[in-house]
């Protein structure tokens, strides 16, 4: 997706149970929005949220759908003078295998926050046999 498109939520929520990872190019200097934009797709699609911005503006970052606070960004960048990459890793198959979960109401020791209501895992992403 590009910034603009993730205004939509509806554009959003097609993805849902269909990708593991959204990524979201933005040459965007309304950080504010956009931090809300991002943490909310991480749980409307219920998957890892890359937003890329550029050194200028800053804020680019990965999210976790994660239920414990301090996991939810797992990278933030904050603008800088120098070009860098960084590299975060993001665990797909937890994230699959909660998916798969007959059940959908919290557990003590999910890793990630309930899937949204109305929720669709693809019959190809499911992870058998389900936790």
């Amino acid at each position: 997706m590009v910034c603009s498109e993730l205004q939509n939520s509806k554009a959003r929520v097609r993805f849902q149970g269909a990708v593991d990872a959204l990524m979201v190019l933005s040459w965007n200097r309304d950080l504010d929005t956009f931090a809300s934009l991002i943490e909310s797709a991480a749980l409307d699609v219920h998957a890892y949220t890359i937003l890329v911005n550029n050194r200028k503006y800053g804020d680019s970052r990965v999210r976790s759908p994660a239920k414990e606070g301090f996991l939810r960004d797992i990278a933030r960048l904050r603008g800088g003078d120098n070009d860098f990459v960084v590299a975060a890793t993001i665990d797909i198959a937890t994230l699959r295998a909660f998916q798969s979960r007959a059940k959908r109401w919290p557990e003590n020791g999910d890793k990630f926050k309930p899937v949204p209501e109305g929720f669709r895992l693809a019959n190809n992403r499911k992870v058998l046999p389900p936790k």
